[in-house]
């Protein structure tokens, strides 16, 4: 059985940032978060969203795979950081038609899920009693709806980072 490989995230966040020489309000301010976004990912006590991460890895010039996988306080110096640089995020007219159609297919999959909880919820008012069977389900369909929600919205961020990328 293997091992995971160890996580550097919260590190490197911290080490590349006062290698910037900013604060965590300042960083906070680059990437359009607040600085306690900064502060708990720097502590570990939280994890950035995808679409975050990538804003971190770019505004630090760093390869994400770098980012979140290497230690990169050893040996710190630029020589040993795979510059983003080295691999510019380009999309081709093709991929960006494709990406396009992946945000029509999100804001579709969005409408439905929302439309699956509209029904949920007029379903719910019409029911007198709910038995405890009833209330488990219903406790745990809206767990899901939330989970499902909150994946929707990272997923349309980061597609839209990527149109941006164009």
């Amino acid at each position: 059985m293997s091992e995971n490989p160890p996580i550097y995230l919260q590190q490197n966040i911290r080490f590349l940032r006062k290698r910037m020489e900013v604060s965590q309000e300042e960083l906070a301010s680059k990437v359009g978060l607040n600085r306690g976004n900064i502060a708990s990912y720097e502590k570990g006590t939280a994890e950035p969203k995808i679409c975050n991460l990538m804003k971190l890895a770019h505004l630090f010039g760093v390869n994400l795979l770098d980012l979140t996988g290497k230690d990169l306080r050893q040996n710190g110096t630029s020589e040993n950081i795979q510059s983003t640089d080295s691999k510019p995020f380009i999309i081709s007219n093709e991929e960006h038609t494709a990406i396009e159609a992946q945000i029509e297919k999100a804001e579709e999959l969005q409408s439905v899920v929302g439309s699956l909880y509209k029904c949920h919820c007029f379903k719910l008012k019409k029911l007198d009693t709910q038995d405890r069977d009833t209330q488990v389900l219903v406790s745990q369909f809206e767990q899901l709806y939330d989970i499902t929600f909150d994946l929707l919205q990272s997923h349309n961020q980061l597609l839209e980072f990527i149109r941006q990328k164009k």
